[in-house]
Order: structure tokens, then sequence, then C-alpha cells
């Protein structure tokens, strides 16, 4: 069994059932609640830990564009260094790009990674992944609009549980193609 789209799957999943938890939360009308997560998209922090993974996550997808001799083969890790320590030190809603690109690589490798084996479900999957994908887009176009969605999420409960859905059906179809897969001994 090739556990690589499982687990991809089931990392699809998980990111998913988080989304819809936090558009969940915004029900909650405590101020504090709402501070915290309308800063969420500005957050240095985690937005800076994210980042990382995500350009970690960008290595594999480069070293294809060079020749495997190139001197810049050797380059892409200290350049990688160098895009780090500038987008902590420069860029604003750090938390929101980097989310923006996980969603991008994550529907880039999930579609990579499923289609040939073809689970049951998963043109459903392929549509709201590819949906995820366009969001992290949008996302990372204007990342201020991460931050007025869930402003509108805490103000319009149909925002809020549209949202939620989404993300919760996107976890219900990922697990369900995972278990279809682990099951069929992919």
């Amino acid at each position: 069994m090739e556990i690589y789209p499982v687990f991809l799957l089931v990392s699809c999943a998980a990111v998913a059932l988080l989304a819809a938890a936090l558009f969940a939360l915004t029900v909650s009308r405590s101020p504090a609640v709402y501070r915290a997560v309308e800063h969420l998209p500005r957050e240095r922090v985690s937005g800076t830990v994210l980042a990382l993974l995500v350009l970690m996550w960008c290595v594999p997808n480069i070293r294809p564009i060079f020749m495997p001799d190139s001197p810049f083969q050797r380059a892409i890790l200290p350049l990688l260094g160098i895009a780090f320590v500038l987008s902590a030190l420069f860029l604003n809603y750090l938390f929101a790009r980097a989310s923006a690109a996980v969603l991008i690589l994550g529907a880039h490798a999930v579609l990579k990674a499923v289609y040939p084996l073809n689970p049951p479900g998963y043109a459903l999957l392929a549509a709201l992944v590819m949906a995820a994908g366009v969001i992290g887009i949008v996302i990372s176009a204007k990342p201020y609009w991460l931050r007025d969605w869930f402003r509108l999420s805490f103000k319009q409960p149909v925002v809020r549980w549209s949202s939620a859905a989404f993300f919760l059906i996107l976890c219900a179809v990922s697990g369900f193609c995972a278990v279809q897969l682990a099951g069929a001994g992919a």
C-alpha cells in the first residue's frame, strides 16, 4: 500500500477540520475571541512557523526546475533561508499568506498523488480541493481578505456556517477517500 496519498488525504482532512472549527468558533460573541480571530491573519509567530514549513515544502517542487548538476541546486537552501528571513521581517499578513500557500500547495499535492489511484468520490474531492486551491490563490493575492472573511463570519451566520460546511465537507470527503485507499491497499 502506498502511504503518501493516504497521508495527504488525512492531512487535508485535518486542515479542513481546523478551518471548519475556526469558522464555527466565530459563533462566539466574546470580544476576546473576536480580537484573536481577527488578528490571526496578521499573527507573526504562527505565521513565521507556517511560512518556514511552507518554504521547506516548496524545495521538492523547485528542484526539478534545475538540471541535477546545476550550481542552482546547491543555492536552493541558502536562498530559502534568505526568503524566510526577508518574509519574516518585512511581510505583513504573514499567517494569511502562509495559509494561502498551504491551500495552494496542498491542492496540488493531493490532486497529483490521488489522481492515478482514482478512489471512489474522487470527482467530488477534486472539485473541493480545487476550490480550496482557488481560495488560497485569492487569499495570497489579497491577504487582508482573510481578515475580512473572518469579520464577515462574525456578523453573518450564513457566511459562518457555509464556510464551516465547505471545510467540513472537504474533511469528510478527504477522510472517505483516505479510508477507501487504505482499505483497498492502494
